[in-house]
């Protein structure tokens, strides 16, 4: 590879990852700004009952995990985590994406936006260990042995 594409990689994670976390992030922040809302979200898609105290806290979970998927903290359990997450909102939601009449109705077509998002998901699941313009990545610098060359100045 050349070294601009291998400039360009990480640049383009951060891209994806940046934008995937802050998707999620509004997730996590309605839940804690609108319980209700989050509750009648749970009943109808998921088929559970969900009060204000676990709307709360599934709020503040989901925020952690958004934060690490935003920095890149533990990669490969934040994008998991992540890409499971939005993979049962894509499951939960197939009435909405196979419906026959569904892309009819108003509104409806905002649902096919589930599906690029789950590839963005897994693409960057998938290349996580090339993501390295994160929390992670500068751990791993910070760690790594000296090099011949580093031992050679």
């Amino acid at each position: 590879m050349s070294p601009e594409f291998d400039k360009r990689i990480p640049a383009a994670l951060l891209i994806l990852r940046f934008f995937l976390g802050t998707f999620l992030l509004q997730w996590s922040i309605e839940k804690l700004i609108l319980p209700d809302a989050a509750a009648r979200i749970a009943g109808n898609f998921y088929g559970v009952t969900l009060t204000a105290p676990a709307s709360y806290a599934l709020g503040v979970a989901e925020l952690i995990l958004s934060l690490a998927l935003l920095f890149g903290f533990y990669r490969t359990v934040s994008y998991g985590l992540s890409l499971l997450i939005h993979t049962v909102t894509v499951v939960v939601s197939w009435r909405q994406l196979f419906g026959p009449w569904g892309l009819a109705k108003v509104g409806n077509h905002l649902w096919i936006s589930t599906w690029p998002t789950w590839g963005g998901f897994a693409a960057l699941f998938l290349m996580r260990e090339w993501d390295t313009w994160t929390v992670d990545g500068w751990r791993q610098s910070r760690s790594a042995l000296p090099t011949d060359q580093a031992m050679r100045l």
